[in-house]
């Protein structure tokens, strides 16, 4: 996999490829030199997402300023289409939620479907050329990612920036629970987000635990990002302008309203038990099966064969 560290790359080579690969990704699809597997806005903020991540990783040899400047290079781009990744995602959360209460109270929500389809449509054409602009900023990225100088990013490097990254990610919790409003609880997401691409990058390094680690993770993140497409979307419909019928706003805000706590409360039980953990001893277990890895301790024959992945070894 690319988007992982290989044995036969240092550290800074490995997180110098990984992010490279990413603007390289988001590039092509830009360009329409590669098919997106789901919608291209998706697809390219989804690449927008795991270079960030692994920018942070080098935060500290690249300095401040040039990390500050190329992060927030990444965060324009996914700006320039941040309302057309909105207004698909209330589609399609309107659209599984109509297919969900359909099969146990027949409720439709065929007219808020249409108006959303509507909205989309008209984002899709007032940012019709997100690509002209997005592309010049991209090529600019892999050039100041090629500047990098990280030849002395070692082991102690990585491991700081994975546990500041899992310490973020526990404050953005901790806030969540005191203050439980959907700002928090999206921003907990965002910071867990971060780190779980960053958990997916050192794999290689314990795929058995990191692998467990990532699926949990993973689960935390689709339990909040569930909740907050909810809570969008009713923002969305308590609006005042170009309402569906008002019957059918009352049904849906019902039904939002109600599954959103819900899944809020799954997804903090499920966020407490993965952020237990104080960030100094996380942060000591990576350390440590990191060393290892780089003088080629671990993995093993017994992770590949549990991890059903070959290249895992390599």
């Amino acid at each position: 996999m690319s988007y992982q560290l290989r044995r036969n790359q240092t550290l800074s080579e490995n997180l110098q490829r990984i992010c490279r690969k990413q603007v390289e990704g988001a590039l092509k699809i830009v360009r329409g030199e590669r098919e997106a597997k789901d919608t291209p806005v998706h697809e390219t903020r989804k690449h927008l997402k795991k270079a960030r991540a692994a920018l942070q990783m080098v935060s500290d040899e690249i300095g401040r300023p040039r990390f500050k400047k190329q992060d927030h290079c990444f965060r324009d781009i996914a700006r320039l289409i941040s309302d057309v990744r909105d207004a698909e995602v209330r589609l399609q959360t309107v659209r599984q939620l109509q297919e969900i209460t359909r099969r146990t109270s027949q409720q439709t929500f065929h007219k808020t479907e249409e108006l959303l389809l509507a909205e989309l449509e008209h984002f899709m054409a007032a940012f019709a050329d997100w690509q002209k602009q997005a592309a010049p900023q991209l090529e600019k990225l892999q050039e100041e990612i090629e500047g990098w100088h990280v030849e002395n990013l070692d082991c102690k490097n990585t491991r700081c920036a994975a546990q500041r990254a899992y310490k973020t990610a526990r404050h953005a919790l901790d806030c969540a629970k005191t203050k439980p409003t959907p700002e928090n609880f999206h921003e907990f997401r965002s910071e867990a987000k971060r780190l779980l691409y960053q958990l997916r990058i050192l794999r290689p390094i314990n795929p058995l635990v990191l692998g467990a680690l990532i699926d949990d993770l993973d689960s935390v993140g689709e339990v909040f990002g569930r909740s907050h497409d909810l809570y969008f979307l009713g923002e969305r419909l308590r609006r005042d302008d170009g309402q569906p019928p008002a019957r059918e706003t009352r049904e849906l805000v019902a039904v939002i309203e109600a599954t959103e706590v819900e899944l809020q409360n799954r997804g903090l039980d499920l966020a407490e038990r993965f952020f237990e953990e104080r960030p100094r001893d996380f942060g000591h277990r990576l350390g440590t099966w990191l060393q290892q890895w780089l003088r080629g301790e671990a993995p093993t024959v017994a992770d590949a064969l549990v991890c059903h992945d070959a290249s895992v070894l390599n």
